[in-house]
């Protein structure tokens, strides 16, 4: 018996509903209740905050019990409520696939990036002025009275000191670091220690089968396993994408090991060849969906620009541009995020599969393994590639699907259209 069931009739559950029954709910309703998804309606936001209030106390074990014994009052997490948007927002995933792929920094290190670099080229401004300041502050001594019996400059103890001193510092300055190549060295190394945990894991997800009798009732029976965890990590959001991508790169890394223990390894080197093509293609992808959504904003800031205009605006040829109305400038917002979404989506992949690269070689290439174990390592990612790669969402489950992946989709159908 609970004291309150506001939260469950938000979601639409009974009290007694299973923890994946609510979370299907939440995602259900969080769509539905979007206030992209409902723009004239004023009510939107509020029901979407409490719907993400209510999901943040039920998925939690320890918050739902305080509820249903206590009510709302004595159910507030300990860092209070997270903002609906900022919870809505954790796309790519969220923290189900940490284990797999780590966590994904490729974007927000693009922000951080931009501010340190914008801030080391402050600071050189500043010591390039000061510099100056010093410069035109000298007073430089006359030419006769730096001048030898021979007619030679010779300079005075004083500045010949000074100008050693400003040559050491000039080598000091030359080997401090600016603050983006700190940032970034300190990235490589968070990189390689979560590359290196990441492997760890892997290893021990393998060894599962590999460190068992082998035997083709193993196999079925690590295949089962995983299918279960791959059909509730696919509900997540872009959590099919995910994993079809990681199964990609298990099947490919696991065929590559595998055809290079061959006579010559010339498969090996074939299926190398082609996953190094592939780099190729996942970068120049990336790359057009950030333009792709660039020009998409340039093209929503110039729309902009008419429409709050307060004189007639004309093209080349003299023509009056028509005023886009507010319908027309939503659609192209709307627009505008699905491209930008589709642009994150590309380059977290790309992370995705850069990071999975390295943690595969890591664990194929342990010298700490003997050569049958590696084989059998090899075989298990194929094993594994293959239950991801085949994952799906049945109808009904496509329709639970985050209203960021029913963005994206638009505007790549938008995008193909206009080609």
């Amino acid at each position: 018996m609970v004291v309150d069931t506001t939260y469950y009739d938000l979601l639409g559950v009974s009290p007694d509903a299973k923890s994946i029954d609510i979370k299907k709910a939440y995602r259900k309703k969080s769509v539905q209740e979007h206030p992209d998804k409902n723009p004239n309606d004023p009510t939107a936001t509020e029901r979407f905050q409490a719907i993400s209030q209510a999901y943040q106390v039920l998925s939690k074990d320890d918050l739902r019990a305080k509820y249903d014994k206590f009510g709302k009052e004595e159910a507030v997490p300990k860092e209070g409520f997270e903002d609906a948007a900022e919870q809505f927002s954790m796309i790519f995933g969220g923290d189900a696939f940490a284990s797999y792929i780590g966590e994904l920094t490729l974007l927000k290190n693009l922000q951080k990036t931009g501010e340190l670099s914008a801030e080391d080229e402050k600071d050189k401004e500043a010591e390039n002025e000061a510099s100056e300041e010093k410069k035109d502050a000298t007073t430089a001594p006359s030419e006769a009275a730096n001048m030898d019996q021979g007619g030679a400059k010779v300079l005075p103890p004083s500045e010949s000191l000074d100008s050693m001193s400003s040559t050491q510092n000039g080598e000091k300055k030359d080997k401090k670091k600016s603050k983006l190549e700190a940032f970034e060295e300190e990235q490589k190394i968070e990189k390689e220690k979560s590359i290196q945990e990441l492997s760890k894991l892997l290893s021990d997800r393998l060894s599962i089968l590999t460190e068992s009798e082998y035997n083709e009732a193993c196999k079925e029976s690590f295949a089962r396993k995983f299918e279960e965890e791959a059909n509730m990590l696919k509900m997540e959001s872009f959590g099919l994408d995910i994993l079809h991508t990681i199964g990609d790169v298990y099947y490919e890394k696991g065929q590559i090991f595998l055809k290079s223990q061959l006579v010559w390894g010339l498969g090996g080197m074939f299926h190398s060849f082609k996953a190094k093509s592939g780099v190729v293609m996942d970068t120049l992808k990336t790359v057009s969906a950030a333009l792709d959504a660039q020009n998409t904003m340039q093209e929503l800031e110039k729309l902009k620009a008419v429409a709050e205009s307060n004189e007639v605006l004309r093209d080349d040829k003299g023509q009056e541009i028509l005023k886009p109305s507010v319908e027309e400038l939503a659609q192209l917002e709307q627009l505008l995020m699905g491209k930008v979404l589709s642009a994150a989506w590309h380059g977290s992949k790309f992370e995705i599969m850069s990071t999975l690269r390295s943690v595969c070689d890591k664990v194929l290439e342990d010298a700490k393994v003997d050569k049958t174990t590696l084989v059998r390592r090899a075989e298990t990612l194929i094993i594994l590639g293959k239950v991801f790669r085949k994952t799906f969402r049945t109808k009904v489950e496509q329709e639970e699907a985050q209203v960021f992946e029913e963005l994206v989709a638009e505007a790549t159908k938008k995008k193909s259209k206009h080609k």
